[in-house]
């Protein structure tokens, strides 16, 4: 009989280590964890950017982390110096951007730049795409199929007076 309430107890402490398992899993994927597994907003313009692509019948483009560190540092450069164009006051282009990322070396190659902020529900990817569209020049790069290649930028902080804003740039590139 003592054997029996051993084992009774051992279940019994088992079963409230398993519950206990179960419930801090439970509140650690309804808290951190979900945040962690939700989308980065990079992908998620490359998502929409492709979305857009393949409803004009163009093909998607794939993502590039050598370009997308060059757009980064466009972004925290236009946010950390308050300004908003393709070239830096130091005079940086795209196509300096581009060349020193080394992703166009041994190349010939072309490309094009789209850059975006806004802040609240407008630094949102959809809203940026849905912006972008609407612009001749950007519609154009962003539909153009010599592209096949893109690199996304995203920094966010005080930019121009606002302080949730988000500034995107986006370096488009067809290697030939």
């Amino acid at each position: 009989m003592l054997c029996r309430a051993s084992v009774s107890r051992r279940r019994q402490l088992v079963l409230g280590i398993v519950l206990c398992g179960l419930a801090l899993a439970t509140v650690l994927a309804t808290s951190g964890v979900a945040i962690a597994a939700t989308t980065p907003p990079r992908k998620e313009l490359l998502r929409e950017i492709n979305r857009a692509r393949a409803a004009h019948g163009v093909k998607r483009l794939m993502g590039s982390s050598t370009l997308r560190a060059a757009a980064l540092r466009h972004s925290q450069d236009m946010l950390a110096r308050s300004y908003f164009a393709h070239t830096s006051p130091s005079g940086s282009t795209v196509t300096h951007r581009i060349e020193h990322s080394g992703f166009v070396y041994g190349y010939s190659w072309t490309a094009g730049e789209t850059i975006a902020w806004g802040s609240g529900s407008h630094a949102a990817a959809s809203a940026t795409i849905t912006a972008w569209l609407k612009s001749p020049p950007h519609r154009a790069i962003l539909l153009s199929r010599g592209f096949h290649w893109v690199g996304i930028g995203r920094n966010c902080g005080r930019f121009i007076g606002h302080p949730d804003a988000c500034v995107w740039t986006a370096d488009f590139v067809m290697r030939r």
